[in-house]
């Protein structure tokens, strides 16, 4: 008897933690996904109004890529399946997680857009973060369905400075307008 309930004990932990992860998550790139992030935004201007820090927000929006004519998602979607967009997704998921610092949390906004929250970071330090993470995903090469493909992202950035009382959805609505 106490080995079953040992069992489904651990069985609903385990079911607990996996729906988790499901709700923080997004299905196709597993980084953390648009709730989540606001959450994690919340919390970190809390933080940030304790301590007199600011907090920068940096939208990213994929685009076409090569000079040649490139492509974007919507194209990859159309010519070689969502699979293959999904992939593609992944992969630019992936390369962010490497391309950002620790402290940075990265989700994906929607679509093709990503987000990144970089903590203790002001206006110039986000400009010179957003540049540097556009400008390698620029010389970076992704594999679609044995195509090598560049992509380009359109950036925007917002400050959260402590004491002007702006929400999470103010900060993000302005990195949306900066794109």
């Amino acid at each position: 008897v106490l080995v079953t309930q040992g069992g489904v004990a651990l069985a609903n932990a385990r079911l607990f933690a996996r729906t988790q992860e499901l709700a923080t998550r997004d299905g196709v790139t597993g980084i953390y996904n648009h709730r989540h992030f606001f959450e994690l935004l919340e919390a970190e201007i809390s933080r940030s109004e304790r301590h007199g820090l600011p907090l920068s927000v940096i939208m990213m929006d994929l685009d076409r890529g090569d000079a040649d004519g490139g492509v974007g998602l919507k194209t990859i979607n159309d010519t070689y399946g969502h699979q293959a967009g999904d992939e593609l997704l992944r992969a630019v998921a992936a390369f962010l997680g490497n391309a950002v610092r620790r402290a940075d949390t990265i989700a994906r906004y929607g679509g093709d857009e990503f987000i990144i929250l970089a903590p203790q970071t002001g206006h110039d330090e986000a400009l010179v973060l957003a540049h540097r993470v556009s400008q390698h995903l620029g010389r970076a090469q992704f594999q679609v369905a044995g195509n090598a493909i560049r992509l380009t992202a359109s950036v925007g950035v917002a400050v959260f400075r402590p004491g002007r009382g702006d929400s999470a959805g103010a900060v993000v609505s302005r990195a949306d307008q900066g794109l």
